[in-house]
């Protein structure tokens, strides 16, 4: 993948189109109940994707070898994603998280080296507020798709990252990489 290629991760899990992995239930997984609802009205199905999702533990193994994955080439761009990081690191160690921010940022850096976020890069930047759509909207970037989806999702996000980048930021942006909105530095923390 060439250097500067944008990447979105999704809630709760990398979404393909209107399934989830397989082997997530929330009759019986833990998950932040505004995260389902939410999947919920945008088409998601839980119980067929328990019949017919994605096995996470092949997309893992895929995921790891694809060269995405610990490569300093690859640009990660997110909009206020820290469970879903947390998520895919879960799934990329094959462990429970690590019981410190410190810990957790140590594997973020290793697994994406550089990463940005952009609730986070909003603060430099004067009268930007809100969520994706509505900095999307401010910044003049047009929403392609049902909001909500992966791929209108993840276009959204990469057009929204690179006008932002475009209007406020120039130079290099690597003093804002490696930070997830509401952890780590956001909160005042080394």
């Amino acid at each position: 993948m060439k250097k500067g290629t944008c990447l979105r991760v999704e809630l709760i899990s990398i979404v393909f189109g209107n399934s989830i992995f397989c082997d997530f239930n929330p009759n019986k997984d833990v998950y932040a109940n505004d995260s389902i609802e939410l999947l919920s009205r945008s088409g998601i199905d839980f119980v067929k994707n328990i019949e017919a999702g994605a096995d996470s533990r092949r997309f893992t193994e895929l995921f790891m070898t694809s060269g995405i994955v610990l490569n300093d080439s690859v640009h990660w761009v997110t909009f206020h994603s820290g469970y879903d990081f947390g998520y895919l690191l879960k799934m990329l160690t094959g462990k429970k998280l690590p019981d410190t921010q410190a810990e957790f940022f140590k594997l973020i850096k290793m697994f994406f080296p550089v990463l940005y976020d952009i609730k986070h890069m909003m603060k430099f930047c004067n009268g930007l507020h809100g969520g994706l759509n509505k900095l999307a909207a401010q910044l003049g970037v047009k929403r392609i798709g049902i909001s909500h989806q992966a791929g209108s999702d993840s276009l959204l996000t990469s057009s929204t990252f690179m006008k932002l980048k475009e209007i406020f930021f120039s130079g290099s942006l690597e003093k804002y990489s490696g930070v997830l909105y509401g952890l780590g530095v956001e909160n005042g923390q080394a």
